[in-house]
């Protein structure tokens, strides 16, 4: 068949000819002066028999002496292969990690497009099928070639000849590794089938920009892996190994496309497709990724955890080396919900120097990470640390485990009310503690559930030495706070304040061990991991995953408390953004007394959701509180997470004494309705100013 293009681009490279030129001035090939290809001419026959004849007869005689390497394994000999990980639905890739610069990942011969195998047979080995590793008239032409310019540049290597030089030999250009190079490729072709070689061809192949290997190389130039590479797309990426760097499309377009057109003529003249075909294929634009960079990552604070735990478990070489596919927990939607609102809502805060937050979120029915935001940016200060898993002081945010642990012990019920009046309490060592509002007032008698949802330090506090420090350290260490590592002796009653640090995943963990009615679950990263060979190494079973913290009696109640905006109204006002309008959610703010951090901590029964924000370098920001830093962002995300959803809330468990205390109903567990009615106020007449309950409205705080 008559060449499409005749005499504009050299075959062997893609160079744009001079008119009759026989030489391209790019590399050197012979082209011819009309057609623009190489012709083969009688006097080229003899030297091409005689080096055909040279190369089959001295495999035989030198394979001993020789000393080549094995060639078992062909399909991974020498061949690092990169991590894949991915999110959830395992089509979002996150992000490859891989030893040095190489991007790799092994796929069968199956898994390429059929226009890929074609158009690379046909621009590389038109007669792959036939050969059994040497093309002898190709190569004698070729060697002609280097001997009428002595030199060593001419093609003519076979599929087979050029993945045995990948893979054994050296890039030595001499007589010597030529003639290894053909005993390695009869050798190759006696051990392995066709698809094989092919296939080994494929994904060792160099592509350009770090892209080594036809999925590497999908994935970089289209997003989409080497299975659904269309005709124009596989043309593309089937002309770049010739020369990767000088055809980069990202920097010479132009050549790229020029080397397409040579690879769409093969093909033509190997009758894949039809002149028609290529001509369309040629004139499609086509929509190239931008280029990557090295720590081009989505979700990174996400992606770096998760290597860590992969490099713990496997070591680092397989994690580098050995190509494995690992299908995460992680939401992409959610993860970009996420990551766009702790931005904007820092970036919005940053005249009261603010410059970064996190987040993490969890899916409290199987322990699940959703989002993972570890900082604001990289560009901001501190950006490289993942400050969702950095240990940071919690604030009023950890008294959702004094309550826990107060309701859990019997100590105090939800009917309970606690005096929030000035408390000096002595220390082990002598000193005295004095414990102060955020607002610097007192508020006389509280329900238990105002005392919780407006933050007020003086009632926690008394709500924690009534309940005993040593059973809130062991209710938060089951809710899953791993930091509280010392004995229960050695904390201050600081701790119900949250002047003790715990990484903003734990306290995601605590609330998710609530939405869980009472089942910890340890938060999970890693849903399932896959070798190279297509064996799965592991599999996450959520069934597995689970231990009973608290009773649903008691995660019930604390629900309710967090749950109802009148218990926070003396604080925050009604309805702010602690509140999604439609929804019932649970919440709960933290604001250390030196502005250094501020959280906002909730759920509902499918989402568990932890925000921080703050500076990584410690430094205070300036009157920043937990409704005015993290709640925005929380309240960003819970809003758009639950758009569409149908609310949803918990059934009242059974074993629950329901009572009305005031206008709201407060439930008890079995046993301890003597213990509420204990902890009233005093009647009206002997009741200190503000012992109604202190519906006075005050500024707002964490």
């Amino acid at each position: 068949m008559a060449s499409m293009y005749t005499g504009s681009f050299c075959p062997g490279c893609g160079y744009k000819l001079k008119p009759d030129s026989r030489f391209c001035s790019q590399c050197g090939g012979l082209v011819g002066a009309r057609r623009g290809r190489l012709r083969v001419r009688p006097w080229m026959v003899a030297p091409a028999v005689f080096l055909a004849v040279l190369l089959v007869v001295l495999p035989g005689l030198l394979y001993v002496w020789a000393g080549l390497p094995s060639t078992a394994n062909l399909s991974t000999a020498r061949l690092p292969l990169s991590t894949r990980i991915y999110d959830r639905t395992g089509t979002i890739l996150l992000a490859e990690i891989h030893q040095g610069s190489e991007r790799r990942h092994i796929v069968p011969l199956s898994q390429v497009a059929p226009a890929m195998r074609q158009a690379t047979i046909a621009v590389e080995d038109r007669s792959f099928y036939s050969h059994n590793g040497l093309n002898l008239l190709r190569t004698g032409q070729a060697g002609l070639q280097d001997l009428l310019h002595l030199r060593f540049d001419q093609g003519g290597s076979t599929i087979t000849q050029q993945l045995v030089k990948n893979i054994y030999l050296s890039e030595d250009r001499s007589v010597l590794r030529k003639l290894d190079e053909a005993i390695l490729a009869v050798e190759i072709e006696h051990q392995y089938s066709k698809a094989q070689i092919l296939e080994a061809y494929l994904n060792r192949i160099y592509y350009g920009n770090r892209s080594y290997g036809v999925e590497a190389a999908a994935q970089t130039y289209f997003a989409k892996p080497a299975n659904r590479l269309t005709l124009p797309e596989a043309s593309f990426l089937a002309g770049l190994p010739q020369a990767p760097t000088e055809l980069d499309p990202f920097s010479n377009l132009i050549g790229a496309k020029a080397r397409q057109r040579v690879v769409l003529d093969a093909m033509v003249k190997a009758r894949d497709i039809t002149a028609a075909q290529a001509q369309s294929a040629y004139g499609q634009k086509l929509t190239l990724q931008k280029p990557s960079t090295a720590d081009d990552v989505k979700a990174p604070g996400f992606v770096h955890w998760v290597a860590a735990q992969l490099e713990k478990t496997y070591g680092p070489d397989l994690l580098k080396n050995g190509g494995l596919t690992v299908t995460t927990s992680l939401d992409w939607n959610l993860q970009s919900i996420a990551e766009r609102q702790v931005r904007s809502k820092v970036m919005a805060l940053g005249s009261q120097h603010v410059t970064d937050g996190a987040l993490v979120a969890l899916d409290p029915r199987s322990g699940g990470v959703l989002a993972m935001v570890g900082s604001a940016g990289a560009d901001v200060p501190g950006g490289e640390y993942n400050m969702a898993i950095i240990p940071r002081q919690p604030g009023s945010a950890f008294k959702m485990f004094t309550y826990t642990a107060a309701i859990e012990a019997a100590k105090f019920t939800m009917a309970s009310w606690v005096q929030d009046a000035p408390l000096r309490v002595q220390l082990s060592d002598g000193t005295m503690y004095t414990p102060r509002n955020y607002d610097g007032r007192y508020h006389g008698w509280q329900p238990i559930p105002n005392a919780l949802g407006n933050s007020l330090n003086i009632p926690a506090v008394k709500v924690e030495l009534g309940t005993g420090i040593d059973r809130v350290v062991d209710v938060a260490r089951r809710m899953g706070v791993r930091t509280l590592t010392q004995p229960a002796t050695s904390y201050q009653p600081s701790l119900t304040l949250g002047g003790y640090e715990v990484p903003l995943i734990d306290m995601a963990t605590g609330a998710s061990t609530l939405a869980a009615q009472g089942i910890y679950r340890h938060p999970q990263a890693i849903l399932k991991i896959v070798a190279n060979d297509g064996s799965t190494l592991y599999r996450y079973d959520a069934q597995t995953n689970g231990k009973p913290a608290l009773s649903p009696q008691v995660s019930f109640i604390m629900a309710q408390m967090l749950s109802d905006d009148r218990n926070r109204s003396l604080s925050f006002g009604r309805n702010s953004d602690l509140v999604i309008p439609g929804h019932h959610v649970a919440a709960k703010t933290g604001t250390t007394n030196d502005f250094r951090d501020n959280l906002t901590v909730g759920f509902t029964p499918n989402l568990a959701v932890a925000v921080w924000v703050g500076n990584a370098d410690h430094t205070p920001m300036r009157n920043v509180s937990g409704i005015v830093g993290a709640a925005p962002i929380f309240h960003g995300v819970m809003s758009e997470a639950l758009t569409g959803q149908p609310d949803s809330w918990f059934a009242v468990p059974d074993g629950l004494h329901a009572v009305n205390m005031n206008g709201y109903v407060a439930y008890l567990l079995p046993g301890t309705e003597r213990v509420g009615q204990s902890q009233q106020p005093p009647p009206p007449s002997d009741c200190e100013e503000g012992c109604s309950g202190g519906q006075g409205r005050h500024k707002k705080h964490g």
